[in-house]
């Protein structure tokens, strides 16, 4: 055994053993989070039942080590699952380039979005190499928190596209759109711009005065969009920013090239802060857990497509009428664009002639 396998299992068989004397699940560091790839996952919710499948029930009884009774070993498993939900890192820490940089990035900005792959030069898959890195170490097993990076002390809600008010995206919807690509390709749209109320989104582009526009778009005007949509407490909201790294991040950037904001609005913020649009592209999280040889419940997070978006928020049995309502005054739905554009210049007290 090598110094470093000795450290590690000696590592592990300490925290075993604190977590057998206080009966709760031990405490890793973000770097023992990541080093720990031999647990054993499953997809589904923190039930005995999952748990038991997974491993045998005299191996989690072992493991948790609070006796056989079922309620007993249920109580201790919800304890640990919401331990393991507990953000560990900062959305804005993840990739090692400041808050600055990714408060740019959501917007449209940065060399990220801004240099294009031409003849060998500005590779997406080198200039951003840091996505995959952390999205294989640390995105699907460790909660990311608010971005932040510690802006709030001088300037609260720097990050002001995943905030309405004191609020973090009240209405449960993040949503980014593209116009261009950075790969040596067109982009492939799938939305058509209709209307954008500026007003809402002024820390992005920097417009203090009221200030609207409606897209005369056409076939040729290629725009992507994609978002996720959670209930207020559910799985999904305690993983939102994992999912806003899987999407924004890994799937449209690094994976698909996809860059560029939409004119006067953030390229990523909540619903209410994006373009009215007639389409978006649906992505979900699966909640799934991992549990390893000391007894530590970690996230074990995957992601699948789930249609369309306007169609899967009106699915959400706990958003109410009036939310859907405003989601659906926003994803207005497949040749709904010109009907939305004037009913949203109506809301100005303008009409056409």
């Amino acid at each position: 055994m090598n110094t470093l396998s000795f450290l590690l299992t000696l590592s592990s068989s300490i925290l075993a053993s604190e977590a057998a004397l206080r009966g709760s699940q031990p405490v890793l560091s973000q770097e023992q989070r990541a080093l720990s790839t031999d647990g054993t996952g499953f997809q589904g919710a923190c039930t005995v039942d999952n748990f038991t499948d997974l491993v045998g029930r005299a191996t989690l009884e072992n493991l948790l080590g609070v006796g056989t009774n079922t309620d007993t070993i249920q109580v201790e498993l919800t304890a640990r699952c919401t331990a393991a939900l507990d953000p560990e890192i900062d959305l804005s820490d993840t990739i090692e380039k400041g808050p600055q940089f990714m408060k740019n990035f959501f917007d449209g900005g940065t060399t990220w979005n801004d240099n294009y792959e031409k003849d060998g030069s500005y590779v997406l898959e080198e200039d951003a190499a840091i996505i995959k890195t952390k999205y294989n170490l640390i995105a699907r097993n460790m909660v990311f928190d608010t971005p932040d990076g510690g802006t709030s002390t001088h300037y609260p809600q720097y990050f002001s596209n995943f905030f309405k008010g004191e609020q973090e995206c009240p209405l449960g919807v993040i949503e980014c759109c593209y116009t261009s690509s950075r790969k040596d390709a067109p982009l492939a749209g799938n939305a058509q711009m209709c209307a954008l109320d500026m007003t809402n989104s002024a820390s992005s582009n920097h417009i203090k005065a009221r200030s609207f526009t409606v897209y005369d778009t056409q076939s040729s005007d290629d725009t992507y969009c994609s978002g996720f949509a959670y209930e207020k407490g559910s799985f999904g909201d305690s993983v939102k920013y994992n999912t806003l790294f899987h999407m924004a991040m890994m799937t449209n950037l690094f994976e698909n090239g996809r860059v560029k904001n939409v004119p006067g609005a953030p390229m990523c913020g909540c619903v209410s802060q994006m373009p009215m649009i007639d389409n978006a592209a649906c992505v979900k999280p699966i909640e799934g857990y991992i549990i390893d040889d000391t007894g530590t419940i970690r996230v074990d997070l995957s992601w699948e497509d789930c249609g369309d978006l306007k169609t899967y928020y009106n699915s959400l049995g706990e958003r109410t009428d009036v939310e859907k309502y405003f989601v659906n005054s926003q994803i207005v739905g497949d040749g709904q664009c010109a009907a939305g554009a004037k009913s949203f210049l109506n809301d100005q007290m303008l009409v056409a002639i």
